[in-house]
């Protein structure tokens, strides 16, 4: 029998639709403010910086047509960092944009078992800012003087980077011997420019008596990085207690499952459904990460051998997802089916009756409206802690969008190994379970929620504790909506 709509199922989707609609117009003022991303003005796209980087090594006489290529989008991040933390977003964004060239397409051209290569740094305005002519220690070139490959480095700077030597600081010199030449490397400085000790170094290779490098770098002073590092073992230790209390949430999740075998009471069917989907996403995830994996190609290997094994880890990564999920969903369903009833089951989402109910239809909008929910309190979160002390990095999105084959795939993939496995673990079985254990589901959903958000204590934000309790007051949120509207709002708000 088709079910029709009342009054006050109109009333929910109305207001729904107004909370959805006000919580966009806020998320699209204000978000920016609360979660600045960094600044790149992308003036040429991957292929015009290879072209352009094909060009800087043809004039070094370098012809790269028979090589294999492949590339990246990269930058610095702990020189990212430090700017971001000694001068704040708006002013960091002015010098990453400008002198301090961070971003970069990178570009390396190869040849698999052969020691020889070439790499070739394009900044996003289309400028060269980095070089490499990698060949082997034996190779032979004719030895010049330490004052030649100083002159010869001094030129390349001048004539082919554009940059006067005569305008910067002299660091140091070293020297490598090789069993049939003598390599030279020269660091300078740029002068007048010094942040908080942090100079911007530019360095030249010279290999026996040709150019094989140019480095570009801002050197961040290590007593910082030793600085950052302590303050960032917070973030590590709390989320290291928060992995002992995932743990043990696992354990019991495990001996539940062999309780509920023993009743045969675990429908295999869904987490074989579930855990198989999982899979084939994660597969099709790793597939589309490729040209990564091909830049990070160790050219000792054959590229047979190398495509087959990463294709053999691409294969056990998405097995190991697919049987978390398979195993999540083995021990979380049976204790949701038991404490949640009334609630639109697991598999009512794999049958299309199912997908025609109003309870699916009404849970599905609830959970696109939770999702401009969310990202308002988040903007609303952040917007207030900044004015109490708090600190997050610029966010960089371009760096898994560009490094992928298909970008807009990444975002279609990337969603649902999270919000099955998170949504799975910390709503619909933690909180039936720690609800048994403790006797009161206000503590079961408190719990939850802390468990989950803790587990985000890693990110960089500062204090550590920051992003643990904004995700934490998120989770209690979500695990109080879960037991009234039951899982389906959180999965489509999550993914």
């Amino acid at each position: 029998m088709r079910e029709r709509f009342t009054a006050g199922d109109f009333r929910f989707l109305f207001l729904c639709l107004a909370l959805l609609v006000s919580t966009v117009w806020f998320s699209a003022t204000y978000f920016y403010k609360a979660f600045p991303e960094a600044s790149i003005d992308f003036r040429v796209t991957r292929d015009e910086a290879r072209l352009l980087a094909e060009k800087f090594l043809s004039a070094q006489g370098h012809d790269v047509r028979s090589y294999r290529e492949a590339s990246r989008f990269s930058f610095d991040d702990s020189a990212k960092t430090f700017l971001e933390r000694e001068l704040g977003l708006e002013a960091a964004n002015r010098l990453m944009g400008s002198h301090v060239r961070l971003w970069h397409w990178s570009h390396r051209w190869f040849r698999p078992q052969q020691k020889e290569e070439f790499r070739v740094d394009i900044t996003p305005a289309g400028e060269s800012a980095g070089f490499e002519h990698d060949i082997p220690e034996a190779a032979p070139r004719p030895s010049i003087t330490p004052e030649q490959a100083r002159a010869l480095a001094e030129s390349f700077l001048r004539t082919k980077m554009g940059r006067d030597p005569g305008t910067l600081e002299f660091v140091e010199a070293s020297a490598v011997s090789r069993p049939a030449r003598q390599d030279h490397v020269f660091t300078w400085k740029e002068r007048n420019f010094e942040i908080h000790e942090a100079t911007y170094r530019i360095e030249v290779t010279v290999l026996g008596n040709e150019i094989g490098g140019y480095h570009e770098y801002l050197k961040v002073p290590e007593a910082w990085l030793r600085d950052y590092d302590r303050l960032r073992s917070k973030n590590l230790a709390a989320q290291t207690f928060d992995t002992v209390l995932l743990v043990g949430l696992v354990v019991a999740l495990l001996a539940i499952i062999v309780i509920r075998v023993r009743m045969r009471d675990v429908r295999w069917g869904r987490a074989t459904v579930v855990g198989a989907t999982g899979a084939v996403l994660s597969f099709l995830s790793s597939l589309n990460s490729q040209p990564l994996a091909e830049f990070a190609y160790p050219t000792t290997d054959s590229y047979g051998s190398f495509i087959a094994r990463h294709i053999m880890q691409d294969l056990l990564i998405a097995l190991s997802a697919g049987s978390l999920l398979f195993v999540l969903t083995a021990g979380a369903e049976p204790l949701y089916r038991q404490f949640f009833p009334s609630k639109i089951s697991l598999g009512s989402f794999f049958r299309p009756r199912g997908l025609r109910t109003k309870s699916f239809f009404k849970g599905a909008v609830l959970g696109l409206t939770l999702t401009g929910i969310f990202v308002a309190y988040q903007t609303v979160f952040y917007l207030l802690a900044y004015r109490m002390g708090a600190w997050s990095p610029a966010d960089v999105p371009y760096d898994d969008l560009l490094n992928t084959r298909f970008p807009w795939l990444f975002v279609l993939f990337g969603g649902f190994l999270p919000a099955i496995s998170e949504e799975f673990l910390f709503r619909m079985f933690a909180i039936p379970f720690l609800k048994k254990l403790l006797r009161a589901t206000w503590a079961a959903v408190i719990l939850a929620g802390f468990i989950w958000g803790f587990g985000h204590a890693g990110y960089p934000q500062q204090p550590f504790y920051i992003r643990g309790v904004e995700v934490g007051i998120g989770g209690v949120a979500l695990g109080f909506i879960m037991l009234r509207w039951g899982i389906l709002p959180t999965l489509v708000w999550h993914y």
